[in-house]
């Protein structure tokens, strides 16, 4: 028989691998921009130092990893109370 959830269960693996990956390379660039440092990146009209980019990059780095982990973590909770609601155990 058919799964039901089948494509929130896998988004919620997804979501967590995405979590991970942007982590890295966000984290990595970063760690590359405040060692190299490099020419000033122009932003919003302003000419913003390379290294206070790569700061950026860190914070950058956590908010995206928080974002994505909190909507796996939504996306299982949703899956787990379904589970528990009449009907929602899967024979």
């Amino acid at each position: 028989m058919k799964e039901p959830y089948k494509f929130l269960k896998i988004s919620v693996v997804v979501f967590k691998v995405l979590a991970w990956v942007s982590l890295a390379f966000q984290s990595l660039t970063g760690l590359i921009l405040i060692i190299t440092g490099g020419a000033p990146v122009l932003i919003g009209g302003a000419e913003i130092p390379a290294r206070l980019v790569g700061v950026l990059n860190f914070v950058a780095a956590g908010m995206y990893f928080f974002s994505l982990w909190l909507m796996s973590s939504l996306i299982r909770l949703l899956l787990d109370i379904r589970l528990q609601l009449p009907g929602g155990q899967s024979a």
